[in-house]
């Protein structure tokens, strides 16, 4: 089959809703189940088979310039720029990587009970991850965000074997106590179940078990402070990016590292409810619900 470059899917799930950018691809869903929110998109690409009839696939929300401070033309240019990757990506909080040893510690301090409602429904669902396990998550595979594009193989791989399943045990089993655990209420700006942030930490967590893929990961280490929110971010990057940056080098974590990144990510989530109980989000122009 001849395949034809990149393609970036906007999801399209509400009346009259516009592109954001005329880079995307426009998908309407029916949003069946918004609590869902971006597993409906990828799920509909995958069942539709596009993700087979081009080099890379990807789906983006409508913020991906004011999170990443890029446009998406620029995104098409890394990707053309690393053509022999299986996938490319780029994170919008580069900054929480100094704080968080991987996703599930800053997921776990930002909606507590995350980690123990996402292995129950993986165990449930037959995906033998242990997620205490999950090793480092560094600048080459920390993404949160969704903002990735990727190979068919990678596609048939994560989105086929992964997503997929997960999906189906959420339909063939709506009783099921994992499935009623993982969609119980988070704290965060908007009102959500757990599983949009379980989701979104998959992709770094399959990454990290799966090293033979070939990732690109946009370059963001010299401009880290441009991604922090407010100047404790600032701050905060600032104290620990020697000692982190050297252990990334190293590739290795001591555990008095580790233990001290938790410490302060507890403070980093603390500071953040607190905050932005009374400020406004600037990526959703809303307050922290309680």
């Amino acid at each position: 089959m001849t395949r034809s470059g990149t393609i970036i899917y906007e999801c399209l799930y509400a009346k009259d809703q516009a592109l954001s950018d005329s880079h995307l691809a426009p998908l309407p869903i029916t949003n069946d189940h918004p609590e869902w929110r971006e597993l409906q998109a990828f799920l509909e690409i995958y069942r539709r088979g596009d993700w087979r009839q081009h080099d890379f696939t990807g789906m983006f929300s409508p913020k991906f310039a004011l999170k990443t401070h890029i446009g998406v033309d620029r995104f098409l240019g890394f990707v053309a720029d690393n053509a022999d990757a299986d996938v490319c990506l780029i994170n919008p909080f580069p900054q929480i990587g100094y704080w968080s040893y991987n996703v599930w510690m800053q997921g776990e301090h930002a909606h507590p009970g995350l980690g123990a409602a996402a292995q129950a429904l993986l165990d449930a669902v037959g995906i033998p991850w242990q997620l205490r396990e999950v090793p480092r998550h560094g600048p080459g595979l920390l993404a949160y965000g969704n903002f990735w594009v990727a190979r068919p193989a990678f596609w048939q791989a994560y989105v086929g074997e992964v997503l997929q399943p997960i999906a189906d045990f959420l339909l063939r089993e709506p009783s099921h106590q994992a499935v009623l655990g993982i969609l119980s209420s988070t704290r965060h700006t908007d009102a959500a179940p757990f599983l949009p942030f379980m989701i979104e930490r998959l992709f770094s967590t399959y990454l990290s078990l799966n090293s033979q893929w070939r990732v690109a990961a946009y370059p963001q280490q010299n401009d880290v402070q441009r991604y922090c929110q407010n100047d404790f971010e600032r701050l905060l990057q600032q104290q620990l990016c020697d000692e982190v940056d050297a252990a990334d080098a190293r590739q290795c974590f001591p555990l008095p590292l580790i233990a001290h990144m938790n410490k302060q990510c507890a403070l980093f989530q603390q500071h953040f409810f607190d905050y932005y109980r009374h400020h406004l989000h600037p990526h959703s122009g809303k307050t922290v619900n309680r």
